[in-house]
């Protein structure tokens, strides 16, 4: 498990750029895997997460995220 530090590690625009991509490869991961599943309950919990990943892009892509 990831162990949560008192202040965020300092990423240059390389890694803040890495991590954007690896959340856009999630959300079509994401995207396609509700369009498959058949069971409402773990469809829901695919679009949860979705929203979340969505919200993380959202900050990790506005300018003047942290670096």
């Amino acid at each position: 498990m990831v162990q949560l530090q008192d202040k965020p590690p300092a990423l240059t625009s390389d890694d803040w750029a890495l991590i954007c991509q690896l959340l856009e490869a999630k959300q079509r991961e994401l995207l396609s895997e509700i369009r498959h599943t058949d069971k409402r309950t773990f469809r829901e919990a695919l679009h949860e997460r979705l929203q979340q990943v969505d919200r993380l892009i959202q900050r990790v892509s506005t300018p003047g995220s942290p670096e």
